[in-house]
């Protein structure tokens, strides 16, 4: 046997041998451990790097590519940016929820004239974000690790948006979903300005989250995920323009913000029906949870 052809039946043997353990390699477990409010989960997987909540691994709250940190990998946040929308000349945006800082970052790399004000309640997810998705405070933004409700409550801040990112799939904390939470939040909004939530539409508790948001403001407006079970709440009581005009009013922005494409995302959204049979969550009455594990 001549000494090339050896040659390539040991490397062919060495790929063989070397495919799975490089597989194997790209999804692994960086982190896992349990802080006061979370069982936390850093797991990266073909270039994708997501922090999850709770024992359930296949439910990723939030996870960044490596390689485009600013590209969606879950179509819930693309539809938040295009919420966005209803009040484009934002200046000032309150984000409660900070998981592993994948919209804070897309606010720093392509919206650095907005100063955003990031809420989370747990010291070790802000501690994570820094060390495994790159999270960083530039000086445009501010952090706090406060309780979102109570954030609200004791600041006299004010705000053109505030984005409700802190529910996921299998947990909500009952005490944002609220009329009363609501209201609160609707006093710490500028004129016009908007609230975005987040949630999965396949459950009980969206039915009763759009009743609970209509209450309380004049407009409510749902984007419908396409691709997944996911949709966005936007409410206000005078946006810029209703879903119809959002298309023309993505166009004024080029079309996109970084590498989400508004154009595409501005399609899902319609106005909310009215839902006369669904319950109004108070703190008085609030089976958030039961109501996020019952299927429509």
């Amino acid at each position: 046997m001549g000494a090339g052809r050896t040659a390539g039946l040991i490397f062919l043997g060495y790929l063989m041998a070397a495919t799975p353990a490089a597989a194997a390699a790209n999804d692994q477990t960086l982190y896992e451990g349990d802080s006061i409010y979370h069982h936390i989960t850093i797991r990266e997987d073909g270039g994708e790097r997501c922090m999850i909540f709770g024992r359930q691994r296949d439910l990723r709250q939030t996870c960044i590519d490596l390689a485009k940190p600013d590209i969606s990998v879950f179509e819930y946040s693309a539809m938040m940016f295009a919420g966005f929308l209803f009040r484009p000349d934002a200046k000032k945006v309150c984000l409660i929820g900070l998981g592993g800082g994948y919209i804070p970052t897309v606010f720093r790399m392509h919206l650095p004239k907005v100063r955003l004000q990031t809420v989370e309640v747990d010291p070790l997810v802000d501690k994570l974000a820094r060390k495994y998705f790159a999270f960083a405070v530039p000086a445009n933004q501010a952090l706090a690790i406060d309780d979102g409700r109570q954030f609200l409550k004791k600041s006299r801040e004010r705000y053109d948006q505030i984005w409700l990112d802190a529910f996921n799939s299998d947990y909500i904390p009952a005490h944002m979903t609220t009329k009363e939470f609501l209201q609160l939040a609707k006093s710490r909004l500028n004129d016009g300005g908007i609230v975005i939530q987040n949630l999965f539409c396949d459950n009980k508790l969206y039915d009763a989250q759009i009743a609970t948001f209509q209450t309380v403001f004049a407009k409510v407006f749902v984007f419908e995920g396409q691709r997944s079970g996911s949709c966005i709440i936007v409410a206000s009581d005078r946006p810029a323009c209703e879903p119809a005009e959002l298309r023309k009013q993505a166009e004024k922005w080029g079309g996109k913000i970084g590498r989400i494409d508004l154009l595409a995302e501005s399609g899902k959204c319609r106005v909310s029906l009215i839902l006369k049979n669904a319950p109004i969550l108070t703190d008085d009455f609030n089976p958030a949870n039961l109501l996020l594990m019952q299927k429509k």
